[in-house]
């Protein structure tokens, strides 16, 4: 029997207006604080959590107060309403296991929600996944619990205002994360905050590529990820001059040098190393990217017509004159080009390709110039291209070339 009271004293001492036998039946946290865990050891008439601490403590910058009542309170602007669950076992009843247990600590014990086993608690400090990571760009990812005074729950707390590459450059968040205001660092909806889930635009389904490289008019760069606009830099380099309507060369397109993306979560798309892997289509089919020297080589597309000969400088500036690619008096091209175009003979380009170009060396039809395939048609005479011999040509019978 003697048992029996110090048991009813240890939780009176304890419990304050909890009176005997009443240890089932108190209301658990979260509920009515008035009616609960408020009224007998902790907390106050709006919040079951200190301040006021068990031995009646209620600053701040005490342990047993700390932070909580910045984590409970819900926050009308930019995060959603953390619970006492998200950091603690919440006991069910007064009695419950674990709950008063002699060591007057409250053992801290996080939730999935709140980072799981990849939280934790020195006494001190969290370093929780709410509290994001340094390297995300967060200057207080393991905020000491202690400290009150709003240093630590700036957008540049957790992650960097944008967070450093791979994450695209530019500050209207709004873009990507459809619960952000446009152009500001305010929350539509800021319970979606802090909340385990990151809310992106699948901006690829949508066509928004431009949304973290290029502009409104292109996907490609400038701008490149890091808000770069100068073509002497390799992200931006030659993007533009090739992907623009041309009126002397085949259409380049994204994928004539890249994998494209279906998705923003493709595979190698936003891989963690801020590169764009550079793969040449079939028109290039012996090209390398060497990036140390932002070069292009081995290239057709520079070449001179004879296959993967050509290298360029990604960042050289143009425009090119048709001499960057071979030459017009037929030095290093193939068969008699030298013979027909230099010496004696002296024929323009246009005498054996007259549908690509004009006696004037303009580019008539750009689908037919750098297209991988020689476009011979003769004003006059006949070229077979599987014997390689032209006839009928008004200067020579059938010859070889």
């Amino acid at each position: 029997m003697r048992t029996r009271w110090i048991l009813i004293l240890g939780l009176v001492g304890c419990a304050g207006q909890i009176e005997e036998g009443a240890g089932s039946d108190v209301t658990p946290p979260n509920a009515d604080p008035q009616a609960g865990c408020a009224i007998a050891c902790h907390g106050a008439d709006t919040s079951n959590a200190p301040p006021r601490s068990v031995s009646g403590v209620m600053a701040t910058t005490s342990r047993p107060v700390g932070a909580h009542q910045a984590h409970l309170v819900a926050s009308p602007a930019w995060h959603r309403a953390v619970e006492c669950g998200d950091c603690h076992v919440v006991p069910a009843t007064v009695d419950a296991p674990g709950h008063i247990d002699g060591d007057g600590v409250a053992e801290v014990v996080f939730s999935a929600r709140a980072g799981g086993m990849a939280s934790s608690w020195n006494g001190t400090s969290c370093t929780a996944g709410c509290h994001g990571m340094a390297a995300w760009g967060g200057n207080a990812p393991s905020p000491v619990w202690t400290r009150v005074d709003g240093s630590q729950s700036t957008c540049g707390s957790c992650h960097g205002v944008p967070p450093p590459p791979p994450h695209p450059a530019g500050n209207n968040c709004a873009v990507c994360h459809p619960t952000m205001e446009e152009n500001s660092l305010n929350f539509r909806d800021p319970s979606s905050h802090i909340n385990g889930v990151i809310d992106v635009v699948d901006q690829a389904a949508t066509g928004g590529c431009t949304s973290c490289h290029g502009t409104a008019a292109s996907s490609a760069p400038p701008k490149d990820l890091h808000g770069n606009t100068a073509t002497t830099i390799a992200t931006v380099g030659a993007h533009q001059v090739h992907l623009k309507t041309s009126t002397w060369h085949h259409a380049v397109v994204c994928t004539s040098c890249h994998v494209v993306p279906q998705t923003v979560s493709s595979p190698g798309h936003i891989d963690g190393d801020n590169l764009a892997e550079v793969k040449f289509d079939t028109l290039n089919p012996t090209g390398v990217y060497t990036r140390a020297t932002a070069t292009c080589s081995t290239m057709y597309c520079h070449g001179n017509g004879r296959g993967g000969n050509g290298a360029i400088a990604f960042t050289q500036a143009g425009p090119l004159a048709c001499t960057a690619c071979h030459s017009t008096n037929g030095t290093g091209m193939s068969g008699r080009h030298r013979t027909h175009l230099g010496g004696d003979v002296n024929l323009r380009c246009n005498a054996c390709h007259s549908q690509v170009v004009d006696g004037n060396m303009n580019i008539i039809n750009a689908d037919l110039h750098v297209n991988g395939v020689h476009e011979i048609k003769m004003a006059g005479g006949t070229w077979n291209a599987t014997a390689r011999t032209c006839s009928n040509t008004g200067c020579h019978g059938t010859k070889s070339w």
